[in-house]
């Protein structure tokens, strides 16, 4: 057995003492044995093929929670299904509509937030001394003023820097070596969707820009002429012929995975599919810096929100399954197990943090300051966000000149009246 499977099992034998019967307000569980089926939505990212490699990388922390949770409580069954993060919302609605609503959904803190606005999802206020080990900048993207929030955030996926070992000893430093060792004949792989290409908004001194236009203020001169270098500089990597513009997240993991590609930005999702196969020649570190500050990673929040239609029985399944996920001994067991997640939980001891792989990517999330702004004011599926890639496919092919795309930019993502 694993180091990692017997610190689980022991952690299971104390958990029934030291779980907490309060951390959702109103919770309350009662200490009678749980027993009932509750049903669990899973959103899948992305609009690519749903192939059996993909849809295990999507579940597998959340089979693995439910999987541990049926050890403590063997009379409860968790049904799960999973549905596109694009379609979700009016797949909820429609299963609500038909009675078969979830109890319980992991998905991406902007659907979390359409959920409840579109009354599928329930708010809840966290006592304080929950909200005291839960990270406070999760818990911020979920503040839905003055309901509470939106969910329950689990566990947070920082993006990275991907690399085959064999072509490459380690990671570019910064954005000009990228482009330089392309040349050299690095085979480098970029996507065109906006939330895989801002991090490098911050080393060519676009991230400010970027915020700024979101949020509807002027541009200054100096953040203009920001916005005007990242896009000479996608212009520019299109034209070195070691760089490879894909349409998404997945084209860039399935060219690593072939080994058509040598270098990639990548999710820590990405990573137990890519070891898989990579085995020892994967390389993992930090994205990028540049001439005008550190790379400005998306840190992807996952996160459990809660049915509006469920019964006693149910919901009492379901608080309880969200309890048990927030556990520091289950967020420990998940990350040391995978590598491919970051805890929300803060009192997970750091031991369980040690590792070359999990050190980036709390140095990921350290960067991810503006580029959670960015978060915040384009959530993903915000229509100004498909603008903002549909423009970049366009620098980057050559449709658009760098030089008059700037202005196009700011159009496309002033806030809708």
């Amino acid at each position: 057995m694993n180091p990692a499977r017997q610190a689980l099992n022991g952690a299971l034998r104390v958990l029934l003492l030291t779980l907490p019967l309060s951390l959702l307000s109103g919770c309350g569980l009662a200490p009678e044995e749980l027993r009932g089926t509750a049903y669990l939505a899973i959103s899948v990212e992305g609009d690519q093929p749903l192939t059996k490699a993909i849809l295990q990388e999507k579940v597998l922390q959340a089979q693995a929670i439910v999987a541990a949770f049926r050890q403590l409580h063997p009379h409860v069954a968790i049904e799960t299904n999973l549905f596109r993060e694009s379609d979700f919302v009016e797949e909820v609605h429609r299963r609500r509509a038909a009675g078969l609503g979830p109890d319980l959904m992991l998905v991406a803190g902007s659907t979390a937030h359409a959920l409840v606005e579109a009354d599928l999802a329930r708010s809840f206020q966290l006592p304080q001394a929950t909200r005291r080990q839960v990270d406070p900048d999760s818990l911020s993207r979920l503040e839905i003023p003055p309901r509470g929030l939106a969910g329950l955030p689990i566990l947070r996926r920082p993006q990275l820097a991907c690399y085959n070992r064999t072509r490459l000893a380690s990671s570019p430093a910064n954005t000009d070596d990228l482009l330089t060792q392309a040349r050299g004949g690095l085979r480098v792989g970029l996507a065109v969707e906006s939330r895989t290409l801002f991090w490098s908004t911050g080393p060519l001194g676009a991230d400010r820009a970027i915020i700024a236009a979101a949020a509807g203020r002027p541009l200054a001169a100096r953040e203009r002429e920001g916005l005007r270098r990242w896009l000479a500089w996608l212009s520019a990597a299109n034209f070195n012929q070691k760089v490879f513009i894909e349409p998404d997240q997945e084209a860039l993991v399935q060219g690593l995975l072939e080994r058509r590609l040598d270098w990639i930005p990548c999710n820590s999702g990405n990573l137990s599919r890519l070891r898989d196969t990579l085995g020892t020649s994967l390389g993992v570190s930090d994205l990028p810096a540049g001439p005008y500050g550190p790379p400005t990673p998306i840190t992807r929040l996952r996160v459990l929100a809660f049915g509006t239609d469920s019964t006693t029985r149910q919901r009492r399944v379901a608080e309880a399954l969200a309890v048990f996920a927030l556990n520091p001994w289950i967020q420990s067991t998940l990350t040391t197990d995978n590598e491919d997640m970051l805890p929300t939980n803060r009192f997970v001891p750091p031991s369980a943090l040690h590792t070359p792989g999990l050190k980036a990517m709390q140095r990921s999330v350290r960067q991810a300051d503006a580029s959670d702004a960015i978060s915040r004011l384009l959530p993903a599926g915000d229509p100004r966000d498909r603008a903002l890639s549909r423009l970049v496919t366009a620098v980057a092919f050559g449709e658009i000149p760098a030089t008059e795309a700037s202005g196009a930019v700011v159009r496309a993502l002033a806030p809708h009246p």
